[in-house]
């Protein structure tokens, strides 16, 4: 039999904008026979040490896989991050280069964002001067493994690296990277899972009677005419809670979300788009923004409230239910207190 020949990818990536999607990517990496290497910082040695580490860990791969989400990144002493570090040297090394940039970075949460103008700034520099690379784009995580997988074999096939074939029986080395890949893994998985539920920062988290504002549109009917309207209103995230709940009893198709909220909005959303058309009298076909979507959906998922069932999809399509905290949460804003 012979033995197929295994790659080293150095990921380069910044860290809070990123941690969900990173786990998708140290979880493909592996099936396309690709060794996912990466540099964490100890804090041993100082910054010249850290960087001839790094430096070392890119000469020794065939491949640099740059993943770029909303964020350029901590500053080194050079006045650049150190993302955009790793991909200056590779470059200069000659390492084929792939860019998995995120199609709409601006539309991301704004605790991924960077936080100051001159960070922002150089962030679209840095993103302007990386789509002169083999770029392929991503939005949503759950679609990132598939762009991955293909993008990462045009890359293979493009530009064939030396890679190397691992002795038969498996070579001892190679049997304990792949073990450290996979403890990496898992140590992403629950890293991601603290951060989403946001345990230790929940005060933080805005929830309960606290409004935010949803954008949507609808077909709105007055005076005998329909026309599509752009809306937006303030809800309290219990109220967009309930909308959804009693509906996530047992695991539902993302689209059973969207679907519910966008019910909810049409109940109470004539309002809404009576301040625009006062003779509206009627609304049908209400969307939700990708944006407000999304916005509610990971707001949600970070307070606890729901999950996703990674395991559960029909056609692609990721499954939701209620956590325990969740159907505890609904139930104490459905019961009803006894009069004073």
């Amino acid at each position: 039999m012979t033995a197929t020949k295994v790659y080293q990818v150095f990921l380069s990536a910044t860290y809070l904008d990123l941690i969900e999607a990173r786990r998708q990517v140290y979880e493909v990496l592996p099936e396309l026979y690709c060794l996912p290497i990466t540099f964490r910082d100890h804090g041993n040695g100082g910054e010249r040490s850290q960087w001839q580490q790094v430096r070392a860990r890119i000469d020794a791969c065939d491949y640099v896989l740059l993943l770029l989400g909303s964020r350029y990144g901590t500053l080194t002493a050079s006045g650049v991050s150190r993302t955009h570090q790793e991909i200056v040297y590779a470059q200069h090394k000659q390492k084929p280069v792939l860019v998995l940039m995120h199609e709409n970075p601006a539309q991301r949460p704004s605790a991924w964002q960077e936080a100051t103008p001159e960070g922002r700034l150089r962030f679209q520099e840095f993103r302007a001067t990386m789509a002169r690379s083999m770029v392929v784009t991503w939005n949503e995580v759950d679609d990132l493994a598939t762009t991955l997988r293909v993008a990462m074999s045009q890359l293979i096939q493009a530009k064939p690296a030396r890679g190397f074939l691992p002795a038969v029986p498996q070579d001892e080395g190679l049997k304990d990277r792949l073990y450290q890949a996979q403890r990496r893994i898992t140590q992403l998985e629950t890293e991601r899972e603290q951060w989403l539920t946001g345990q230790a920062r929940l005060e933080n988290l805005s929830q309960g009677e606290d409004k935010v504002e949803i954008a949507y549109q609808a077909n709105v009917y007055a005076g005998g005419h329909c026309e599509i309207t752009n809306l937006r209103t303030r809800l309290s995230w219990n109220e967009l809670f309930l909308m959804i709940a009693p509906h996530l009893g047992e695991a539902q198709p993302e689209q059973v979300l969207h679907d519910r909220l966008a019910e909810g909005l049409r109940v109470v959303g004539l309002e809404d788009a009576q301040k625009l058309r006062p003779k509206a009298h009627a609304m049908t076909d209400v969307r939700l923004t990708d944006l407000s979507f999304s916005a509610i959906r990971v707001q949600l998922r970070s307070l606890g409230l729901i999950t996703r069932l990674r395991d559960s999809r029909a056609a692609g399509d990721p499954h939701w239910k209620l956590t325990a905290l969740g159907e505890q949460h609904m139930t104490r804003i459905l019961l009803v207190a006894k009069p004073a």
